[in-house]
């Protein structure tokens, strides 16, 4: 792969991980559904969605007036060949319950700190796409919020 190559990649990986948030943020579900092989498994801290239907499932479980953004630090891809790729990288997540729809609502410090790790494939003529995304929180300022939406 000569370096223009590798360049492109990394770069259309990274976008996805923004696009990622930018969707769920936006409760864009079906922008949100095109980033997603149809195979993929979406790992939200334990709790693997495997295939489309039950990762969009699992979106329509997220609580509808929660007001949240991510943002997004540290993104290393890694790019494993023409068609593969992986990538790692923090979020801290900005939420506040009922407030959707009725912003700004109060900026307090954020919830948590999640940690993504991802693998990512290239279809034919979608793109590069999520094959897999694990989630996992290795600090959180209140525990017990991290299992009351994502």
């Amino acid at each position: 792969m000569d370096d223009v190559a590798f360049l492109l990649t990394e770069r259309a990986c990274e976008r996805l991980v923004y696009r990622y948030a930018r969707h769920l943020d936006a409760y864009d579900y079906d922008r949100f559904m095109e980033l997603w092989a149809d195979d993929a498994t979406w790992n939200m801290l334990g709790n693997e969605m495997k295939g489309i239907a039950a990762i969009r499932a699992g979106l329509d479980a997220r609580p509808n007036s929660l007001l949240s953004r991510h943002l997004i630090t540290n993104i290393i891809v890694d790019v494993e060949t023409a068609d593969t790729a992986s990538s790692h990288c923090y979020t801290l997540s900005f939420r506040v319950p009922d407030a959707r729809g009725q912003e700004p609502g109060p900026l307090e410090p954020p919830t948590f700190l999640i940690e993504y790790r991802d693998r990512f494939v290239r279809h034919p003529s979608r793109g590069w796409l999520f094959a897999r995304r694990d989630i996992s929180t290795p600090l959180a300022r209140d525990i017990a919020s991290i299992s009351e939406g994502r």
